[in-house]
């Protein structure tokens, strides 16, 4: 089968992944809980001859197909959603109250099927092996399915997500880190109770918490090589009893982005260091607590070259973006790439409506977008098989 013939085919079967896609979409089910969705890949993977695995990583799928004795391409897909309230007004929106798949994994879903349903027609002299995760936005799902064997075999990787800041019938291509490191960063403030006329006579872990908020961002300007961007926001804060008593303890709740490696590894006992001292400046303790989530997605070059050899094949040089900035979202995609090489491309789905950002109740992707992906997958999997790419 040849280019053209192969597109041909996806196009013709399109308006059943968009179906399914929009079943998908209209029962959205939460991080570690995609249990009918799993059933649903499961029943469409084996209706047409792939070998399928089911509860890899609790609610992971993988499917195999083709000679896997001789190395195994991967295609990595996420089908969780999120708990948001959707707002789109679309006749397939969420029937359930408070989930929305608002980050595109319906997509992926479909792409990742319609991979399957093309891929099973070619001739390849490797395997390939679709990863359907679990779990993606709360950064445990790629552990999981790792721990579970999702990776034994695989020579190297692909990932796709959607894009809104791209237009449908394009694709954005980054070289090294696309996505940051993430981690949650937790401080308990201790100070000292009195009386609220009297601040003196005590210490206040509430000014002593704003003056850690405030002063860590310029901690970071002034210490840390501005080249080397690391965000840290403090999304939640708790203390205090009474409008007339200071505070004794003050909890701090934030998170932690870097696309830096070294960087990263070493941030948590910076900050720890440099919260401490502004705690103890003012009389108060701190107690820091660091815990990563994911590392970055960081993308292998050779891989990322098929990725973009691909793109301008399928889709024309003018369609494929060199992306000059990292994102600083995180994705445990990264958690694949400890193992084995891989690349992450992004997916135009915006149109002449616009699209709303990524995690909004209004996110409404074009679908076009789904037969963009799935074609230049597709292309990349035959590029790596033709080229037997391991760079393990």
């Amino acid at each position: 089968m040849n280019r053209d013939q192969f597109h041909k085919k996806i196009d013709s079967f399109t308006d059943e992944l968009i179906h399914l896609r929009r079943h998908i979409h209209a029962h959205p089910e939460l991080s570690g809980l995609e249990n009918q969705t799993a059933i649903l890949i499961s029943g469409f993977l084996k209706n047409i001859g792939w070998n399928v695995r089911e509860s890899i990583g609790r609610t992971g799928v993988i499917a195999d197909f083709g000679p896997v004795e001789n190395g195994i391409i991967g295609l990595r897909v996420d089908m969780d959603a999120l708990p948001i309230f959707e707002e789109t007004k679309l006749s397939f929106s969420s029937k359930v109250d408070g989930v929305m798949h608002a980050c595109g994994h319906d997509l992926h879903i479909s792409i990742g099927l319609g991979v399957a349903k093309i891929i099973k027609d070619l001739k390849l002299n490797f395997g390939t092996r679709i990863i359907f995760q679990p779990a993606e936005e709360i950064a445990s799902g790629a552990r999981w399915m790792i721990k579970d064997g999702a990776t034994n075999g695989l020579t190297n990787i692909l990932g796709v997500h959607v894009y809104p800041d791209l237009s449908v019938g394009t694709i954005g291509i980054k070289e090294g880190s696309l996505t940051a490191a993430a981690a949650e960063l937790n401080v308990e403030i201790k100070g000292k109770s009195g009386h609220g006329a009297r601040p003196h006579e005590g210490v206040d872990a509430i000014w002593v918490a704003s003056k850690v908020v405030s002063g860590i961002q310029e901690s970071i300007t002034r210490k840390l090589d501005p080249l080397d961007p690391i965000v840290i926001t403090f999304g939640k804060i708790n203390g205090g009893n009474a409008f007339n008593v200071l505070a004794e303890k003050v909890n701090l709740v934030g998170t932690v982005r870097c696309t830096n490696r070294k960087v990263f590894t070493n941030i948590g006992n910076w900050l720890n260091e440099n919260i401490t001292s502004l705690a103890n400046g003012c009389g108060a303790e701190a107690k820091v607590r660091f815990r990563e989530i994911t590392p970055a997605v960081n993308n292998n070059s050779e891989i990322n070259r098929v990725l973009r050899d691909s793109g301008i094949k399928v889709l024309g040089q003018e369609n494929v973006i060199e992306l000059q900035k990292p994102s600083l979202g995180a994705e445990d995609f990264a958690e694949f790439l400890n193992d084995i090489p891989g690349a992450m491309f992004r997916l135009g789905v915006s149109n002449s409506n616009g699209c709303a950002p990524l995690h909004s109740s209004k996110f409404n992707p074009d679908e076009r977008a789904i037969a963009v992906g799935i074609k230049v997958i597709t292309e990349s999997i035959v590029k790596l098989n033709n080229e037997k790419i391991n760079t393990i």
